[in-house]
């Protein structure tokens, strides 16, 4: 396990609070311990995975997947958990609750600022959506962690089409300025949107994409902008206005 010197280290480098710093850390511990335990079996995306995987600048507290093939979800993460051990690291699956369109984990752990108490755990809630599936086969990509414990290994990642679809989905379904950041954020990199797989993604919600609700929906993130975002991306923060115009633009608005 890294010291806390180091730890601050990579918090430097990084741009990251301490605090994010050790999350970060142990969010790539578990993905290198899950996935050498399962493969295919479990697409990841969100967030966390276009921060790791695709260049995202924004930081993301939880790890997002999707079940792709039938798995004793509860025993995978008790598994992962236990194979932490070999870092130095010890904690528990904390909570388990399964709902009709996921499953969702909180995990605890005795990361470099553990002090004792329990306080100072650090918790990484994980995400498993259950009903949809996936559209587009996930691509194997490999993670090549700056941790110098952690060697480079393979993650089966949804492709980014296929999140950024869903982005779209939850700008609509719950209206976190977060996702309109890293919705822009690729729109910017010259990914194109598929409006067929975006209406696929609605179809779970029984919706189809109206431009006109879709602006409404980005207009109400404006109070929230910069609290939402301030603290997790690294870098300068887009105005709201300028990013609420390029994706409203960008999707016919």
């Amino acid at each position: 396990m890294l010291t806390r010197d180091e730890l601050a280290e990579v918090a430097r480098l990084k741009r990251l609070t301490l605090k994010n710093a050790e999350r970060d850390y142990l969010q790539e511990l578990l993905l290198f311990s899950l996935y050498a335990g399962v493969g295919r079996e479990l697409a990841f995306k969100g967030g966390t995975c276009l921060y790791k995987l695709h260049g995202l600048n924004r930081f993301s507290e939880d790890l997002d997947f999707t079940l792709v093939r039938p798995i004793d979800l509860d025993e995978v993460m008790r598994e992962t958990v236990r194979r932490l051990r070999f870092f130095g690291v010890s904690g528990q699956v904390k909570e388990a609750k399964k709902h009709a369109k996921e499953m969702n984990f909180g995990i605890l752990l005795r990361g470099p600022l553990f002090t004792g108490d329990r306080a100072s755990l650090c918790f990484i809630p994980v995400n498993v959506s259950l009903r949809e599936g996936i559209a587009l086969d996930p691509e194997r990509v490999t993670l090549r962690s700056l941790y110098r414990e952690i060697p480079g290994f393979e993650v089966f990642s949804m492709t980014v089409k296929e999140m950024l679809a869903e982005k779209v989905r939850a700008i609509f379904a719950r209206g976190k300025p977060r996702d309109l950041y890293d919705l822009w954020f690729f729109l910017k990199r010259g990914v194109r949107l598929d409006p067929s797989l975006i209406n696929r993604k609605l179809r779970l919600y029984r919706m189809r994409f109206d431009a006109e609700k879709f602006a409404r929906c980005v207009e109400a993130m404006g109070k929230r902008w910069e609290v939402d975002l301030k603290n997790l991306v690294v870098g300068s923060l887009p105005s709201f206005e300028e990013v609420k115009a390029e994706v409203i633009g960008s999707l016919g608005g």
